[in-house]
């Protein structure tokens, strides 16, 4: 099937499991008058594997995709009814719902004898414990001549898929093999096959040991967080480097990198992944020529070109903050924060768990910087990092002056912004009812956190408060949309409404004590950039930025879940940011 260009590069962008620029490039495309059901379809899908089951239902039934013809568009809905499914931990619940997903799955593959509704068939019939009727589905797949004799990625693996249901481990195995070594078996392919292989194998009582060894051929890239120390250039230091970071990239299969790039250790492992084809991902933590000046040109001018030939083969360059280099260490150990978390978010969608690989002396250090902090804050989050032994580098860097902030405080925090729609229509008659319901009920709410509210303020319908920490900020900005959701709008006038915008952002910024109102305040670029969220915030949602949904993957990743909500405009000509709508994990 012939695709326009915006419908190939969409599927580009799923296949190498880059979700986020999928549905990026579709709803831009759709938005420019692009009409093709395929691209649609594709977008949906990219929703559906992102997690975002209510929005790709939506979108699922405007687009039309349930009177299509083509059955991998009417798979959709049975897949995110499969999704819904298997997020349900009670036992019988969660049976019936797999039994409600495989219903409408064996519907679409009665009607069109396509394998791809088929498998799926099969495998929610046995994760729901109807083994017979797997088995009989599964069994009528592997006689179809395309999956009897695969010539591709997606029929070797549902072989492979279709084998294991009706228990034939040593011949899915040998699938598997085959299907790995398909020219099409892109990375995600293999992600969303080895989720669904691995339910199946643990459901037939494979062990742990066992299921990973049947899924290596087909687990997709490993995604990693680098760090490393500066030092000058030497091609012997570096040749020794260089061996042992192609050795781990050896083992682990790395094809996605996040992390800064800095002369020496970063620049090395950036030109390792590059050159292998991988994907590399750079996180600055403030404006490029101040990067350059404090973190390249002082290793030596030859590290200048190396730079920016990985700067223009990057396939992502983004900014911890807009901003220049203040002199605050903080910049630099938010930024390694907000790559660490953009790294597990990444390996997410992959279905993985993310590594670290740093280049290191091994000595501590104190600050909140460096290799050393960077190291700690990952085993701190849960991983266990791949240490490469730095050996005598040469790090005697030609140091540029930092600028002086002894008398400027400076805070990471957790940065949160209410707007109540409508407030500006409300009649006098009805201020006292929204001053003590709406305010109070949110007054309330604060009063849960003792000693947790670094700063807060109110002015009109508008609320600030500022948290230490992004879980923080997110179990306040939920709950105080919850205590809003029982309230008698009937007192404002209103007929109904849906609640606050909460906009969430975690970043550096000034803390002081305000001249005027005597309370502690935080402000800078980063207050600026979380106040212009809440604008475009749905009301009755909240949204966040990408480093708050970053730093919440690290720190909370059980307890809340960012759901992508696209590249957003802010408001008063602020820019274009990629922005996540924050829920609960179910």
């Amino acid at each position: 099937m012939a695709m326009d260009k915006a419908t190939a590069l969409t599927k580009e962008a799923i296949d190498s499991g880059n979700l986020l620029l999928a549905y990026d490039t579709a709803i831009s495309a759709i938005g420019e008058g692009n009409e093709s059901a395929e691209l649609r379809h594709l977008m949906v899908l990219a929703l559906a594997r992102m997690g975002n089951g209510e929005q790709a239902m939506e979108l699922f039934r405007q687009y039309g995709l349930n009177s299509s013809t083509d059955s991998h568009h009417l798979s959709i809905a049975a897949r995110i009814l499969k999704d819904a499914a298997l997020a349900i931990s009670a036992t019988n619940e969660r049976h019936a719902a797999l039994l409600k997903a495989y219903d409408a799955y064996q519907r679409i593959f009665e009607d069109s004898g396509d394998s791809y509704p088929g498998i799926n068939a099969a495998t929610l019939a046995f994760l729901g414990g109807q083994k017979d009727r797997a088995d009989s589905i599964g069994s009528s797949i592997l006689d179809l001549p395309q999956i009897a004799n695969p010539d591709n990625y997606y029929d070797a693996a549902t072989q492979a898929e279709a084998l294991l249901i009706v228990g034939q481990f040593d011949a899915a195995q040998d699938s598997l093999n085959r299907a790995g070594a398909m020219p099409d078996a892109n990375a995600g392919a293999k992600a969303s096959s080895s989720k669904q292989l691995a339910l199946v194998a643990k459901a037939a009582g494979l062990d742990q040991k066992t299921i990973d060894v049947l899924l290596a051929p087909i687990s997709p890239p490993t995604v990693i967080h680098y760090c490393g120390h500066m030092f000058l250039e030497n091609p012997e230091t570096e040749a020794k480097l260089r061996t042992a970071i192609e050795e781990f990239f050896d083992q682990k299969d790395v094809g996605y990198a996040y992390g800064a790039l800095a002369a020496g250790s970063d620049i090395l492992i950036a030109e390792t992944i590059l050159e292998r084809g991988g994907e590399l991902n750079v996180i600055l933590p403030f404006l490029q020529d101040d990067f350059i000046a404090q973190s390249i040109l002082p290793a030596g001018e030859g590290w200048l070109q190396r730079f920016e030939t990985c700067m223009k083969a990057a396939n992502s360059i983004n900014y911890a903050t807009e901003m220049h280099y203040v002199g605050d260490p903080d910049q630099f150990g938010y930024a390694s924060k907000v790559a660490m978390g953009m790294a597990k978010l990444r390996a997410q969608y992959l279905g993985r768990s993310a590594d670290q690989l740093a280049i290191w002396d091994r000595f501590e250090s104190t600050g909140s910087a460096g290799t050393a902090a960077d190291v700690e804050g990952w085993i701190s989050y849960g991983g266990t990092p791949h240490i490469v032994d730095a050996g005598p580098v040469d790090r005697n860097l030609s140091r540029s002056e930092r600028p002086d902030q002894d008398l400027h405080k400076r805070t990471v925090a957790a940065i949160l912004f209410t707007d109540f729609p409508g407030f500006s229509k409300l009649s006098e008659a009805a201020l006292p009812a929204f001053w003590n319901g709406i305010m109070g009920n949110m007054a309330k709410v604060l009063e849960n956190y003792p000693g947790q509210i670094l700063a807060q303020n109110s002015w009109g319908d508008a609320l600030l408060a500022v948290t230490p920490d992004a879980p923080c900020a997110a179990s306040l900005a939920l709950e105080l949309q919850s205590a809003l959701q029982d309230f008698d709008y009937a007192l404002l006038g209103m007929t109904e409404s849906s609640g606050m915008r909460i906009g969430l952002h975690y970043g550096p910024a000034y803390e002081t004590e305000d001249p005027i109102t005597k309370k502690t305040t935080l402000y800078g670029t980063e207050v600026s950039r979380a106040a212009r969220i809440e604008p475009v915030t749905p009301p009755g949602a909240v949204f966040v930025t990408e480093p708050f949904a970053a730093i919440l993957a690290l720190e909370a990743p059980d307890d809340y879940k960012c759901r992508y909500a696209g590249n957003i405009e802010f408001a008063k000509g602020y820019g274009t940011y990629p922005i996540y709508q924050l829920t609960y994990r179910v």
